[in-house]
């Protein structure tokens, strides 16, 4: 009798595994799997449901024939060893995939850094600041407007301010000409 009280509470916790397994079989034969790939949209879970229905299957099979007593079960494994090679791949590419995404966003990243150092931390201020006007204000004076005669008279007025001998005769250029320019 002894030997049965140590048993029950293994037979217990076996038969409340067996339910939940039921519960988690029912879920995958509710429908057909066929039925359940065409409501996966990206294929990225099609994969992942045909790996657990794979994986399930088999080892389900596994631990059928492991109840039965069957000594060769190599196929089985084999089998299992497929589905899990599978599952491992499909973890590489994940994993790839998260790699590139982490590459893309290192190198956004780096072209960012190098912008900014490029620019000297430039961006956040404008490209004229208000400081390079601080006391350097020019103030310009109204001057009254001349007109043509008064020109013409201010002109007259500075050509005879400037030295006879210095004024052009002729209105011809200064200078000599050479004599090869003549010919």
């Amino acid at each position: 009798m002894d030997d049965s009280s140590k048993i029950k509470p293994y037979i217990a916790h076996l038969d409340g595994e067996l339910k939940k397994l039921a519960k988690g079989i029912e879920q995958f034969t509710s429908k057909s799997l066929d039925e359940q790939l065409l409501e996966k949209k990206s294929e990225r879970e099609k994969l992942d449901l045909t790996n657990r229905y794979a994986y399930v299957l088999s080892s389900l099979l596994f631990a059928y024939m492991k109840l039965l007593g069957v000594k060769d079960i190599t196929p089985i494994k084999q089998e299992l060893d497929r589905v899990k090679r599978y599952m491992n791949l499909a973890k590489q590419l994940d994993q790839k995939n998260e790699g590139k995404t982490q590459h893309k966003k290192d190198e956004q990243e780096r072209a960012k850094k190098l912008i900014n150092s490029a620019l000297d931390g430039r961006a956040s201020t404008p490209a004229i600041s208000k400081v390079n006007f601080e006391g350097k204000h020019t103030r310009f004076e109204d001057q009254p407007v001349v007109s043509p005669e008064d020109r013409e008279k201010l002109s007259q007025e500075r050509q005879k301010q400037v030295p006879e001998n210095k004024r052009s005769k002729g209105g011809s250029p200064r200078g000599r000409v050479s004599k090869k320019g003549r010919k």
